[in-house]
């Protein structure tokens, strides 16, 4: 049984959630692969009896560039694929969605898995509600399902269909929040980032860690967003503060924004599904990731990027 991981990650949570499945896996089947998205010959996939696609949640569904890489997907003829992901509150509409374009490349969706993770995003407060996690338990957790999924697909390819899960119903609200927030129109609401030539070392941190090469800091006039999947790592790993946004209105909006999260996650609790590791309450939203960035560089100290 040949087995494939494949993962786009960005902060390393997702990573480390794939990395535990794949261990997993290797205990069933002796071997299982692991490649990023980037790095994948989508021509090879047909080989594998089982793949794994993973990564986090943006904007209550798939990042875009992984959503193009299903799209672009050769048709795969019933091979075995599951489905995991990271997310900071809610799943949304990430394993419908992804399903139903595996599903329309000839692919058999056969398992779902998501954990919890910390999030950074620039214009919110840190630590976050979910900060902490993937914890032990979690990796543990991912370990345990890449056993579970391994087993589940040897015994679906002898003949048992039963075992084929369904993706979780998803609440209405979410299935909207995400069908609203394409590309289109974060295009046209989001924050337009610019490169400050006068900070920036051409260090090439922020090409290297764009999902969709959006960024040349080398043209002229720099190029960034083109494209872009606005997952705001770029400015999060820039060493000297040069790439920069007006984050005013998505600062404004992270109170209202976490009250639903912390509900999603109150209530999930109450099923035990998710385990509070920080205090809720302790979270200010005076302070985002973006101002305690500009604070420890002015200052000198350690950069959390």
């Amino acid at each position: 049984m040949k087995t494939l991981i494949i993962c786009f990650s960005q902060t390393g949570n997702t990573r480390r959630i794939a990395e535990q499945i794949r261990n997993g896996i290797v205990e069933v089947t002796g071997q299982c692969d692991m490649k990023k998205l980037d790095e994948v010959d989508k021509n090879s996939l047909a080989d594998y009896d089982l793949v794994g696609l993973g990564c986090p949640v943006f904007y209550y569904q798939e990042p875009f560039n992984v959503r193009n890489f299903i799209e672009d997907l050769p048709q795969l003829n019933g091979r075995h694929w599951f489905v995991f992901c990271t997310h900071g509150s809610v799943i949304g509409n990430t394993f419908p969605s992804m399903a139903d374009r595996l599903q329309k490349k000839g692919v058999l969706v056969i398992g779902y898995h998501d954990s919890y993770a910390d999030g950074t995003l620039p214009f919110y407060p840190y630590p976050t509600l979910t900060t902490g996690h993937p914890d032990a338990l979690d990796l543990k957790e991912a370990r345990a399902f890449g056993r579970k999924i391994a087993a589940r697909s040897q015994r679906i390819a002898e003949g048992d269909k039963s075992l084929i899960p369904a993706p979780k119903s998803v609440p209405e609200a979410w299935v909207r929040s995400s069908q609203m927030l394409n590309p289109e129109f974060l295009q046209q609401t989001m924050p337009k980032l610019r490169i400050d030539m006068q900070k920036c070392i051409k260090c090439h941190e922020c090409e290297d860690n764009c999902p969709v090469k959006g960024i040349d800091v080398e043209s002229e006039p720099p190029r960034i967003q083109q494209p872009c999947v606005y997952c705001w790592n770029c400015a999060k790993v820039c060493p000297t503060l040069a790439i920069e946004g007006d984050w005013d209105m998505l600062v404004a909006m992270a109170p209202a924004n976490y009250m639903h999260y912390r509900e999603a996650l109150d209530e999930a609790a109450a099923r035990g599904e998710f385990r509070w590791l920080i205090d809720p309450d302790s979270i200010r939203f005076d302070d985002p990731l973006y101002k305690q960035r500009e604070r420890e560089i002015r200052i000198g100290g350690k950069d959390r990027s």
